[in-house]
């Protein structure tokens, strides 16, 4: 059949206005997803990096943060280390904080309808005076 581009109309029980999945979409998640993977594995290597640095590296240099970062997360042999599953839940992670809401999102909004509201009433004035003339 023919694949309909515009919405369905409001009211209808067509498939198109059921539809939850969009298939054109799919690419993009994929590509969304294996970039949030490189993200998450980076950042993983990141935080590895850094517990080297304290735990090992310039432990005598850093006395008690080291003890204390070593305390936080003991790995055997003072050696962090991680794989796919932390990197997959690492991922998911970020994703879903990333898709929380920020009050600042808010106030964008509001300051946005604000100035939509001045604007209107100024074009209001204006059509009201160039009506008396």
């Amino acid at each position: 059949g023919k694949v309909r581009t515009t919405p369905a109309p409001r009211g209808s029980h067509s498939i198109y206005a059921m539809q939850i999945v969009a298939p054109s979409r799919f690419l993009d998640g994929v590509v969304f997803a294996v970039f949030l993977l490189f993200v998450s594995g980076f950042g993983l290597f990141i935080f590895g990096e850094f517990h080297k640095m304290c735990v090992i590296t310039e432990a005598k240099k850093l006395g008690m943060f080291a003890d204390f970062m070593d305390k936080i997360f003991p790995f055997p042999n003072k050696k962090f280390a991680f794989n796919l599953t932390h990197t997959l839940l690492f991922a998911i992670l970020i994703s879903l904080l990333a898709m929380t809401h920020h009050p600042a999102q808010d106030a964008v909004q509001k300051e946005t309808e604000k100035e939509l509201k001045k604007a209107e009433k100024r074009e209001q004035k204006e059509k009201a005076s160039s009506k008396e003339e």
